[in-house]
């Protein structure tokens, strides 16, 4: 019988929507008022997680290609946990409030704590040893790892962007802090992403050890060598990320330009006022 090509090859693991329940309950048991807009990053966030661990991008990145399972860990990490960060609207409840702003005065004073989450915990899972343990149960229907994979990878996600768009605006890093937070986090996910792209092949030894035990074309439907799905998974991790870092620096610029022109209307408007108070004479 003839497999089924691998983009029909959708599968809906339990750890993922159980995960996905998990979230959408305290979501909705901490906030009060929700916007539209709050509500649109959150269900985007969700929809993107199920999307890219239930498709066969998943299934891809399990089996086939590094590459595309890198491009799981890069969506989690920079896409669905700076949504879920953006989703938290202005009113929660009483019992969430305390904790989000504790959480909040501890990133926007150890901010260096949110970017070694981010950044370790990319380094963490793509350490070759931890790597290739990582897929010791997936075969199984319900992976302890690979939940505790996707979960320290939403959690880093938010922590990670929480000093940057966090949902307490005064707790926010300054923007040039914050281009120099995101700078940081580029050139060490350039050195993972060269690191990876010019090791040796047989370091991974995860997807040499499914070509050894299955059917070439099996598990090389697309006729990618080793060679340049391990240096694509290299380069994803070294140029996308970059691209999304750079964008939230030129979108921080942009913060940082507003808030200087701040203080000068504010003096404008200081000035009219003390001269209506003193009718007109001058001080």
């Amino acid at each position: 019988m003839e497999k089924e090509p691998v983009i029909y090859q959708w599968h809906f693991d339990p750890s993922v929507l159980l995960l996905s329940m998990v979230i959408v309950y305290f979501y909705y048991r901490i906030s009060t008022v929700r916007p539209r807009k709050k509500m649109i990053c959150f269900w985007s966030a969700i929809s993107i997680f199920i999307g890219v661990e239930c498709s066969p991008l998943h299934d891809l990145g399990m089996h086939y290609y590094f590459s595309a399972h890198m491009i799981t860990h890069v969506i989690l990490l920079l896409i669905c946990g700076p949504l879920l960060v953006l989703s938290i609207p202005s009113r929660i409840s009483s019992p969430s409030i305390k904790a989000i702003q504790r959480l909040s005065v501890v990133f926007a004073k150890h901010n260096w704590l949110a970017w070694l989450s981010g950044v370790g915990i990319m380094w963490f899972w793509h350490i070759p040893v931890v790597f290739d343990a990582s897929f010791s149960a997936m075969d199984s229907s319900f992976s302890l790892i690979n939940l505790l994979q996707m979960s320290s990878m939403l959690i880093a996600g938010i922590c990670f962007s929480w000093p940057l768009v966090g949902p307490i605006k005064s707790e926010r890093i300054h923007p040039l802090l914050g281009i120099v937070y995101l700078f940081t986090a580029c050139i060490s996910c350039s050195l993972l992403g060269l690191l990876i792209t010019f090791a040796p092949i047989n370091v991974f030894h995860h997807y040499n050890k499914m070509g050894a035990s299955m059917d070439m074309h099996a598990i090389n439907p697309w006729g990618i060598s080793p060679e340049v799905d391990q240096q694509a998974a290299g380069l994803i991790m070294w140029v996308p990320c970059c691209f999304v870092y750079l964008g939230a620096c030129i979108y921080l610029l942009q913060q940082w330009f507003r808030e200087v022109d701040r203080p000068v209307n504010h003096k404008l408007v200081n000035l009219n006022v003390t001269t209506i108070d003193h009718g007109g004479r001058k001080s």
